[in-house]
């Protein structure tokens, strides 16, 4: 029985030290586990005395060099206070450490305490069930450092935003406005309160919101890309209905799988206003610099310029090209007789009735000089040229413009040289136009008030 006994006594004293080294083992792989955490962590007994501490809790706090296990929190809180460690408690450390121990009786969610240097950590803590306290700590400075410049940055943009001198809208994927920054109300008369969840397509006339819905139909449905990256002139009206032109310009952005339009609108109505102002007097300046100012028709430099343009692409079509070189028959003794403003108005209805015969858009009639007169016809040959030559002559002689000092007639006549060639490259438009003179000289030289054709 005895021997019984003893081996009962043996075989428990086995098993409690068996028990004794396994406790021990499971201790210190805790204790290894809680050292590779990344966070700083700390456990406190009932009687928030610091039971377990890792190195990257320590870390974070210069005044962890004072501590030790067994220290109440308190102990703690006023090693860091002593050296000014807590930003929050200087100049009033009684108060700061009993408002942190009161917090620790209630943990709630975790936050965020500055610390002298600049960081931040975050601080967790959570009761245990048997009434101690588990702390987790992280450094979160890079965080906080990331969010600041990004609240920076945000700050930044508000500013830019609100004091751009271009109407800045945000548009959702539905085509509603989102934001409209102060500028808008100045470029359209609308305040910020009466955009917001309003269409985009109110700023634009009603037979057009139709094409903006349509528009912003395709970029949500094919990603057109196209659409985005080109800035386009728009018209948009103003609150009071009066039409503005603007360049848009629209980039989109995505957040949180939400798609936006941010529609930057410049006002360029007094630029276009400008531009056509200024297309208005250059186009009034071309035509003071190519037509001849008694008659209205083509000046000699113009003709000249048509003639060389003509030539040219007669060379490549090889299709003939006809010309009516004219002159008003005894002119000087019109003027004579009559006078100047007389002779200036008979040359005025002489170049109505030229250009009522130039018919075709291709067709041009010019003033060579004086009381010279020039009818070019691309693509007419010389039947065709006769034909415009006869019915010139024709219209000239119904019209009755009296010429009693006229040796030939009692009314204006023409003399008439015409020619039709198909155009090569061992001529030019120059030896041309000197043929249709000569051909004006014989039509003079034979008694005038005819048509001569170049041979």
């Amino acid at each position: 029985m005895i021997a019984i006994a003893s081996l009962v006594a043996a075989a428990l004293l086995a098993l409690s030290g068996w028990r004794f080294w396994a406790c021990r083992r499971e201790v210190r792989m805790l204790r290894e586990s809680i050292e590779a955490l990344d966070e700083g962590f700390a456990l406190f007994d009932k009687d928030d005395r610091m039971l377990i501490c890792n190195q990257a809790y320590r870390r974070l706090y210069r005044s962890s060099s004072t501590w030790k296990i067994g220290d109440t929190f308190e102990q703690i809180l006023r090693a860091a206070t002593d050296i000014g460690e807590i930003p929050a408690a200087v100049g009033r450390e009684e108060d700061w450490i009993r408002e942190r121990l009161l917090s620790r009786d209630t943990p709630g969610e975790p936050w965020l305490q500055a610390l002298h240097d600049g960081r931040w950590v975050r601080v967790h803590e959570r009761r245990t069930a048997s009434g101690g306290l588990a702390a987790l700590r992280s450094d979160v400075s890079e965080l906080i450092a990331k969010e600041r410049a990004l609240k920076a940055s945000q700050a930044q943009l508000q500013a830019i935003i609100g004091r751009a001198g271009v109407a800045i809208l945000t548009v959702d994927s539905h085509g509603l406005i989102r934001s409209a920054n102060p500028a808008t109300e100045r470029m359209l008369g609308y305040g910020e309160n009466e955009l917001v969840d309003q269409e985009v397509a109110m700023l634009v006339d009603v037979p057009l919101r139709a094409v903006v819905k349509s528009l912003l139909q395709m970029v949500m449905e094919r990603e057109e890309r196209e659409l985005l990256d080109q800035q386009r002139e728009f018209p948009v009206l103003h609150k009071s209905g009066r039409e503005l032109t603007v360049q848009l310009a629209l980039a989109e952005v995505r957040t949180h799988g939400d798609r936006l339009f941010v529609a930057v609108l410049t006002d360029i109505t007094e630029r276009k206003r400008f531009e056509l102002e200024l297309q208005h007097a250059n186009e009034q300046l071309l035509r003071l610099s190519t037509t001849d100012a008694l008659t209205e028709l083509a000046n000699r430099r113009l003709l000249m310029q048509r003639l060389e343009d003509e030539w040219r692409r007669a060379l490549r079509s090889k299709e003939p090209m006809s010309l009516l070189l004219m002159d008003v028959d005894h002119f000087k003794l019109y003027n004579d007789h009559y006078g100047h403003p007389a002779g200036d108005e008979c040359l005025r209805q002489v170049a109505r009735l030229l250009l009522a015969s130039a018919a075709r858009p291709s067709d041009l009639a010019a003033r060579y000089g004086g009381e010279e007169f020039v009818l070019l016809l691309p693509q007419t040959d010389r039947e065709g040229a006769l034909a415009v030559a006869q019915r010139v002559m024709q219209s000239v002689r119904e019209a009755d413009i009296r010429h009693e000092n006229s040796p030939i007639a009692d009314h204006v006549t023409l003399s008439m040289g015409l020619i039709s060639v198909q155009a090569d490259s061992g001529s030019s438009p120059a030896q041309w136009l000197a043929q249709a003179d000569l051909a004006l000289y014989q039509a003079k030289a034979q008694g005038r008030n005819r048509i001569e054709t170049a041979v």
